[in-house]
């Protein structure tokens, strides 16, 4: 056989054709796979969103899918060109500019759905959760310990002895501050003790709000519901920290938290505890600032009372506070660098209210905390060193008489 202009031997003319058929087919470009992907597989119970990669050669679907029969009306997508909530969305090629959006997740389960992607009979897909809430009608449902920090305020807290360190902050002056900690005992129903720093900034301004609520951070079957007071018995709604030490708003209503609250005798309460809430708000107005424990003690309490659902409250056998004050270039301590410290111990009942027996009823930090058996400002030592924070827990400087 012979072809026009090929002499007798066809074999290199076949190979060249043959030769550029396959550098034809190696040059030609493989179609694009098809790919989806997302940053964030899993999300937390709160709102969000994030956006969507897509790899496609032609048209393509985006598409949400229940992963099961539950709606999917809680996650939509949008994009550059339309932030309507839709559920599916069309595009060309390669796209980086699609947004995937959920709500938060008011429930306790989680919940999830499929991203799908269809391009010229081919589908991708990828699975998005969300998790479940910790919280039911703004309420915890676990009760947990938030991190310990090394505020001075603070006490010492000990591994598994049943109680929860819990801690608020709130917006104080157009800032975000924090408010108190305390030490919760949920069989109790009391804390144990609420520590806070006090000075003029902190106190602010404003004025009592009554907004009687439940703290949100402890769940409600281990929290007292105090919204109409105590029953069983003729207490008083006392408050740890006072209302009157948090002023701006939002520290306020925090104040008002029944995990904030004992039952307390008004014979107390409205007296010489009152007067000696005052004084030390006036102590504080002298300082930089001023560090707070107030505490009560249920050792050998044999009293209850209920809150308006029923539980079972123990009633104090006696309230104490122990105070931390600091000022810079220590016009008082001498050579504590500006650390001065009292306390104060009342049995649960009532006092002639005036200020000598108020004064009457002062120790030691180092005598109270032998006394109730809380270690006070245990991270002073770490501020001014063991010798010095003994000198201030162990002595009654003049600052306070």
């Amino acid at each position: 056989m012979k072809f026009p202009g090929i002499k007798n031997n066809p074999i290199p003319f076949l190979t060249a054709v043959l030769l550029s058929s396959l550098l034809l087919s190696c040059c030609k470009p493989d179609k694009e796979e098809l790919s989806l992907s997302i940053l964030l597989p899993e999300a937390d119970c709160t709102a969000g969103s994030q956006f969507i990669t897509i790899k496609a050669s032609g048209d393509w679907t985006l598409t949400i899918e229940s992963s099961s029969i539950a709606s999917t009306d809680w996650v939509w997508l949008s994009s550059y060109s339309s932030n309507d909530r839709v559920i599916s969305l069309r595009g060309s090629g390669n796209s980086n500019n699609i947004v995937l959006n959920w709500d938060a997740n008011d429930s306790k389960d989680a919940r999830n759905c499929v991203l799908t992607l269809s391009c010229a009979g081919e589908r991708a897909q990828n699975n998005f959760l969300q998790k479940g809430s910790d919280k039911v009608n703004g309420i915890a449902t676990e009760l947990k310990s938030d991190k310990l920090t090394n505020w001075l305020e603070l006490p010492a807290t000990k591994e598994g002895d049943g109680l929860y360190f819990i801690t608020h902050s709130a917006n104080i002056g157009g800032k975000k501050c924090r408010n108190y900690s305390f030490y919760w005992d949920p069989s109790a129903l009391v804390a144990h003790w609420v520590a806070y720093p006090l000075n003029r900034g902190l106190i602010s301004t404003g004025s009592r709000t009554d907004l009687w609520d439940l703290n949100p951070k402890v769940p409600r079957q281990y929290q007292p519901i105090l919204l109409r007071g105590y029953s069983g018995g003729s207490f008083q709604r006392g408050h740890q920290l006072p209302s009157a030490d948090r002023y701006s708003y939002e520290a306020n209503v925090q104040t008002f938290y029944g995990t904030n609250i004992t039952p307390q005798r008004g014979a107390l309460n409205e007296n010489i505890w009152s007067t000696l809430e005052s004084t030390v708000r006036d102590w504080s107005k002298k300082l930089d600032t001023l560090y707070v424990v107030t505490g009560c003690v249920i050792e050998g309490s044999t009293e209850y009372v209920n809150d308006n659902e029923g539980k079972r409250v123990t009633v104090p056998t006696g309230y104490y506070k122990a105070l931390l004050g600091y000022k810079e270039n220590a016009s008082i301590g001498g050579s504590t660098k500006g650390f001065v410290g009292v306390a104060f111990y009342f049995e649960h009942r009532g006092y002639s209210n005036d200020y000598t027996t108020m004064m009457q009823q002062s120790m030691t930090i180092s005598a109270l905390e032998k006394k109730v058996g809380v270690d006070f400002f245990v991270n002073l030592p770490a501020k001014i060193g063991k010798e010095l924070a003994g000198q201030v827990e162990g002595s009654i400087d003049s600052f306070w008489k």
